[in-house]
């Protein structure tokens, strides 16, 4: 059996630990990662990963799926990740503070971009972001390029323009109930 070299595994662990920074549970940070692809190119000497064609990279809760996966590696060990698909897709549980509260974040674009550097999810192209708790729909947010700064749990959201044709921002946020 081969196995990928270890630089790419690496990169991979790496960059799962891009992506369940601020968005995930704690106990993903410790489950393997898989990735399933129908096909993968990898070049050492660029430390740059290709995988296309059904593309499904699960860790814990941390499900993301595409046609084509990125990975790119700077010499500093700082990762980026691009999920393109029609649309990509991510999804992954959230830590909560109440016992027995089950959080989820779902993203879908036409492309994701996870930054190692910065800590920024960028998501362009029909973007959209939906939270929910317990199987109820609690935040939807469109917009043609959604930017979450994991640091600082900030959102930026942008439409394409005004007029005819051109997609504006839209939120729905669901009323809390008094208890919570």
């Amino acid at each position: 059996m081969n196995h990928p070299p270890l630089p790419l595994v690496w990169a991979l662990v790496s960059l799962l630990m891009i992506t369940t920074t601020a968005w995930s549970l704690e106990s993903d940070k410790k489950q393997p990662t898989t990735i399933d692809a129908n096909q993968m190119n990898y070049n050492e000497k660029a430390s740059v990963n290709v995988f296309t064609g059904n593309v499904l990279l699960t860790r814990g809760t941390l499900v993301v799926r595409g046609d084509k996966l990125t990975l790119r590696e700077t010499k500093d060990g700082t990762q980026h990740a691009t999920i393109e698909g029609s649309p990509a897709r991510f999804k992954q549980q959230r830590d909560s503070v109440k016992p027995g509260e089950v959080l989820l974040i779902n993203g879908t674009a036409n492309l994701i971009e996870l930054d190692g550097a910065t800590s920024v999810v960028t998501l362009t192209g029909q973007a959209n972001l939906q939270k929910s708790a317990n199987g109820q729909l609690t935040e939807s947010i469109t917009g043609n390029k959604i930017v979450y700064q994991q640091n600082s749990e900030t959102l930026n959201v942008v439409g394409d323009g005004n007029g005819p044709g051109k997609s504006r921002v839209q939120a729905v946020i669901k009323p809390r109930d008094k208890a919570e």
